[in-house]
């Protein structure tokens, strides 16, 4: 489906990083650049300012980067503003004075995770033509990323569940997350029952949320190692229900 054909079937769902949260005492720990010389004073010339804020922007995404795989491979719980200044090189004061807590830079990194990931998918299923290779591409990249050898991916995933069962904040971007793949996969269900592709036995928001409930499923053993299941074979199981699901009747 193009991406006019994406646009037809309903609106994107927005990256989780724009959330309300931003309003709130962890949001200002979110926001690139505030305080790091971005905001010129009066009559010293815009441009100036704008560059600084564009670098401390994008040191500021290299260090969510790092929180990511640090997290990624130690765990959220024990990943401490030490653990990331040592990953990204960025001294643990300036680490405080971005994000104020180690909460709160736990959330920015997941958040900055999961709304990277969902964009780069929706352009992709953007440019792919038939919903039954559309399906297979979203589910094949949410179960490859739960692979152990996968860079985060499903770990983070996993650590950010874990983290919003004691954390509201955190509860509500998982949630929202989980939405946003769900939105897109009963976009591409609907688009294909607009083509004749799929049948219309099940809504397409059930579909959505029983797709998403069996790649998270087939997940958990894919990251533990499980040796009787690949990703390649998780998605063929997940194709196989979903098969099932939208079979057109004769």
């Amino acid at each position: 489906m193009t991406a006019a054909g994406l646009e037809s079937a309903g609106p994107m769902p927005a990256p989780a990083h724009g959330s309300g949260r931003q309003s709130g005492a962890r949001g200002s720990g979110a926001s690139p650049g505030r305080g790091s010389g971005a905001s010129p004073g009066r009559g010293s010339g815009a441009s100036p300012g704008r560059g600084q804020g564009r670098r401390a922007g994008r040191r500021k995404i290299a260090v969510l980067e790092a929180a990511c795989r640090v997290i990624a491979e130690r765990g959220a719980d024990a990943t401490r503003f030490a653990d990331v200044a040592a990953e990204s090189g960025v001294p643990v004061s300036t680490l405080q004075y971005y994000f104020g807590s180690r909460e709160d830079l736990l959330v920015a990194a997941f958040r900055h995770a999961s709304s990277a990931e969902i964009a780069a998918l929706e352009q992709d299923v953007a440019g792919i033509a038939g919903p039954w290779e559309q399906l297979e591409r979203i589910i094949a990249t949410s179960l490859t990323g739960y692979d152990p050898d996968a860079p985060g991916g499903g770990r983070l995933w996993i650590e950010s569940w874990h983290f919003g069962i004691r954390d509201a904040e955190m509860r509500a971007d998982a949630l929202r997350d989980n939405t946003a793949w769900r939105r897109l996969v009963a976009q591409v269900v609907r688009h294909g029952i607009e083509l004749g592709a799929f049948g219309t036995a099940y809504e397409p928001d059930k579909v959505a949320v029983l797709t998403i409930a069996a790649a998270d499923g087939l997940g958990i053993p894919l990251s533990l190692a499980d040796p009787g299941i690949t990703p390649a074979s998780a998605v063929q199981d997940v194709m196989a229900v979903l098969r099932a699901l939208l079979r057109r009747e004769s």
